[in-house]
């Protein structure tokens, strides 16, 4: 509610406002009223109402001089509505003049005054709007000159009035971190900026008090704070007081916040410095699982690891996915975050090893003819980077993406298997004189070589290399029937590298060597 101030030398006409009016309804209040100018003046200097009803003809001091004191000397916002009985166009201009923002004559028509005030209530409520925003505007530019490094001294003691932050003052700088507000979550928050800066400012007023007037930074994609250690609640350091931060951040917020504290430094003056430590602990968000809040002066001596994760990890994700057993895959994704934090990987490492996990699985399911189109799990595995996600929310999102993908792998094992031996078995009759092996099959059919020579044998009743052999032997006597070719040229021509073992192999099955065989057709 706004405050009203009425000004009238009659005291029947100020008992008829606040009777006649449904001030609450339009917005306002009646705290006060004077029968003269000099006493409302008094009253206004004090009590500062945002309107004054005034008549122009008082005694001591007139409406109008009360107005041009109130704006021309005290330079107050008051606004002003004003009731008169003269019908004169001079006091109107007048009235004009000093900004007044309604003319009313006597007798006072209800309506008429009702729609002034609520229309008068609409105009300062977005004035009140825009004065907030100017003003925020005008921090946010403070506090970017101040991490720049572009000021001078003079001019502190003017900005620390507009931060709230006591001269002379240690000060610690924070930043406040949402995570997980991604499009990803089956039942996802909706937060935005405006509304997170409102929850932060009212976390701190309601922890200290003192620091009301805290403003709250907008970073990119975190809030930052400069807290004074003179705001800190008696008895109470910059941990506790980042832990209680966290506490109702995460109980308002309904998502993972996280709180990293930067060094303490010494006055405004060095905003910059307490800014860059904070974003120096930013680097420390995937040492820890539980924990989080992180605080410069306890983890500055520990060194960050920028290696992406080593090779092995990858093979026995690689293996297990394959193999299609879902413990073993959750086992495997447990020792890669493990690692992240055993061995306090940088945020840059964590991403650079995700990547290259995600990449060489995509490779495999490109290689096996699965469409990443497919893929459910695929877009915040390649969009998380660019959002704030806490590490558990990263592992689950991962484990997703690993355990889609081993899915398909197996489905498109099945299908392949369905009809597969007899593709396999296709594809050896036509290449049967091309760098053929088990091993070489089962990696192109994308089968476990062991599992492959023993569908082949159930399959055709005879082995993988026994067939192959049969294969080569058959058009090598084909060959030597109809051809001229030497014996080792033969050999090539039908897969044998090495002629000796040709001619071994040969006869091994058609109990007689190549040339022998030759003589019997010529």
């Amino acid at each position: 509610m706004y405050k009203v101030l009425l000004v009238d030398d009659e005291g029947f006409v100020r008992q008829g406002l606040k009777e006649l009016i449904n001030w609450t309804a339009c917005g306002f209040e009646v705290m006060d009223e004077a029968d003269n100018g000099e006493d409302a003046l008094e009253i206004i200097r004090q009590r500062k109402p945002e309107l004054v009803i005034t008549d122009i003809r008082m005694p001591v001091l007139d409406g109008l001089e009360l107005i041009r004191k109130v704006v021309q000397e005290e330079k107050l916002p008051t606004s002003f509505i004003v009731v008169s009985g003269y019908n004169e166009f001079t006091y109107a201009q007048q009235a004009v003049k000093f900004g007044v923002c309604d003319f009313i004559l006597k007798p006072i028509d209800e309506i008429v005054l009702e729609e002034a005030l609520i229309s008068l209530n609409q105009k300062l409520q977005r004035e009140a709007v825009m004065k907030g925003q100017s003003d925020q505007l005008r921090r946010s530019e403070i506090v970017n000159l101040l991490i720049k490094g572009e000021f001078s001294e003079k001019q502190l003691p003017e900005w620390s009035g507009w931060l709230g932050i006591p001269p002379g003052s240690p000060i610690f700088y924070l930043f406040v971190e949402a995570n997980d507000l991604h499009p990803w979550k089956e039942h996802k928050e909706e937060m935005t900026t405006a509304q997170m800066m409102a929850l932060v400012r009212k976390a701190v007023s309601d922890i200290s008090p003192a620091a009301g007037r805290i403003h709250v930074h907008e970073h990119r994609d975190r809030l930052g704070l400069a807290m004074p250690t003179a705001h800190l609640p008696m008895r109470c350091d910059i941990g506790s007081f980042a832990a209680s931060l966290h506490k109702r951040l995460t109980e308002a917020v309904g998502v993972p916040v996280s709180i990293y504290v930067g060094k303490e430094e010494d006055g405004l003056a060095r905003l910059r410095e307490a800014y860059l430590s904070a974003k120096d602990t930013l680097l420390y968000k995937f040492t820890n699982d539980e924990q989080m809040i992180y605080i410069h002066a306890k983890l500055h001596h520990l060194t960050l690891n920028y290696v992406v994760l080593d090779s092995s990890f990858y093979h026995r994700l690689n293996d297990c996915m394959e193999e299609h057993n879902e413990m073993a895959i959750a086992q495997a994704v447990d020792a890669i975050f493990n690692e992240f934090r055993t061995r306090l990987y940088a945020p840059e490492a964590v991403k650079a090893s995700i990547h290259k996990c995600v990449s060489g699985i995509l490779t495999t399911l490109a290689r096996m003819g699965v469409e990443q189109r497919s893929l459910r799990h695929l877009e915040p595995m390649i969009a998380w980077q660019d959002l704030n996600i806490s590490n558990g929310e990263l592992k689950r999102l991962f484990m997703n993406f690993v355990w889609e993908c081993s899915r398909l792998m197996a489905s498109q094992r099945k299908d392949v298997l369905k009809g597969g031996i007899q593709k396999v078995k296709a594809y050896i009759d036509a290449n049967f004189a091309g760098n053929i092996s088990l091993k070489s099959m089962a990696a192109q059919f994308y089968m476990n070589p062991v599992y492959l020579g023993q569908l082949f044998k159930k399959s055709y009743g005879i082995y993988f290399n026994d067939y192959l052999l049969q294969l080569r032997v058959e058009e090598a006597k084909k060959l030597i029937r109809q051809t001229d070719l030497r014996i080792y040229e033969i050999a090539e021509k039908v897969g044998f590298n090495n002629a000796e073992y040709f001619v071994t192999q040969f006869e091994k099955l058609e109990n007689t060597t190549p040339t022998e065989y030759r003589n019997k057709w010529r």
